[in-house]
């Protein structure tokens, strides 16, 4: 074949890559900008469902409960909206436009997983070493290999459950304090409770976590479940 050919064949070649790595650039941007819109309305419809839990707005609404407001008025799945309401009230909202709702929703499950008293924020930064031995880099890692070490986590706790170790805290009588109280909170549209067992022998300790602006209804909520 004459070489002006194929020069000529060459830069049709080169020609038409370019205009292809432009279009799937543009693609991906697009992609990308509608995952951030999706993260953020996600974000957004957990806050809406938060307030729709609050206390008497299922009521005004004409229905018993916040499961049935679910089902005939969200036209959703009670787990799926307590899902959305965790991912709302417990991971950043720029945590989740960067991460995506998805792999955001894997991390959150590891936050809850571990041991420890933890953030989103910190587990991301996190190497963490695994019940098996091995060590996980989050940051790294799949979206898979979050949700399988923290089935890891949540299948080792399940099999020390009644092995409680010297000094460790959380008692079952504890265990079942905390549940009736972080369920009060829940229904009445607060969560972020978790119970944190120690090993300073003073018994478990519980963490809440609030937004600055729900503060005082938070506080008036949380002497209301105590006292139920």
């Amino acid at each position: 074949m004459p070489k002006a050919l194929v020069e000529r064949a060459k830069a049709q070649h080169l020609a038409r890559q370019s205009r292809l790595q432009e279009r799937a650039r543009a693609a991906l941007a697009l992609v990308r900008e509608r995952q951030a819109d999706i993260a953020a309305n996600m974000v957004d419809i957990g806050l809406a469902l938060v307030e729709l839990k609050a206390e008497g707005m299922a009521e005004a609404l004409g229905r018993s409960g916040f499961d049935e407001v679910c089902e005939k008025d969200v036209r959703m799945a009670v787990s799926t909206a307590n899902g959305l309401i965790a991912l709302a009230t417990k991971v950043p909202r720029e945590v989740v436009k960067s991460l995506g709702p998805d792999r955001a929703r894997a991390v959150l499950e590891l936050v809850e997983a571990t041991p420890e008293d933890d953030t989103p924020d910190e587990v991301l930064r996190a190497k963490l070493k695994l019940p098996s031995g091995r060590t996980l880099d989050v940051a790294a890692a799949s979206t898979q290999d979050l949700r399988d070490a923290a089935k890891e986590f949540r299948d080792a706790r399940s099999g020390a459950e009644g092995k409680r170790s010297r000094g460790f805290t959380a008692t079952p009588a504890e265990k079942k304090v905390f549940g009736a109280l972080a369920k009060r909170l829940t229904d009445g549209g607060h969560g972020g409770a978790k119970l944190l067992a120690v090993r300073d022998g003073k018994g478990a300790k519980v963490r809440f976590e609030v937004r600055l602006a729900e503060l005082e209804g938070f506080v008036s909520a949380l002497r209301k479940a105590a006292k139920g």
